[in-house]
């Protein structure tokens, strides 16, 4: 399948490989499908995108919240991980929404109170909130305490 993106232009996708949102991403609830991109630089760059396949404008910069922070550890509400038919650890992957300030790209954050949850075998997906205050909404990827793996 092609996917016509605004950013990236034409890129053929795999169907098998797009990520279902039922409830959409909160602000985005008309937004059902969508697939993870490899950034142009290559899979071993650690931000993805998060690309919608019905709108060519729409797409989040992503990455796995263990690359910037080891400890990283949420205590996911057992109600999501039923909706996602999610019984062990191995079932799913989680990615985080990443925010770049246009002009200051070295004070990007990601959003660890609201991680992204994947069920790996459906392929469908929740965007999750935390209640614990131990995570942030703005967490800086490149302080001096975060360690890229």
């Amino acid at each position: 399948m092609i996917l016509n993106t605004s950013r990236f232009g034409d890129v053929e996708i795999e169907e098998d490989k797009i990520v279902s949102f039922p409830e959409g991403i909160p602000g985005f609830s008309d937004v059902k499908r969508y697939i993870i991109l490899d950034h142009p630089n290559g899979p071993d760059v650690p931000f993805k995108c998060l690309h919608a396949v019905d709108d060519a404008d729409l797409a989040f910069v992503i990455t796995d919240p263990l690359l910037f922070n080891c400890d990283y550890n949420p205590d996911i509400d057992e109600q999501d991980l039923k909706e996602l038919q999610i019984t062990s650890p191995e079932d799913f992957g989680m990615i985080v929404i990443v925010t770049i300030p246009h002009d200051e790209p070295e004070k990007m954050t990601a959003n660890l109170q609201g991680p992204i949850l994947i069920n790996l075998g459906t392929r469908e997906a929740k965007q999750v909130f935390l209640v614990s205050d131990d995570c942030q909404i703005r967490y800086p990827l490149l302080q001096k305490e975060a360690v890229l793996r």
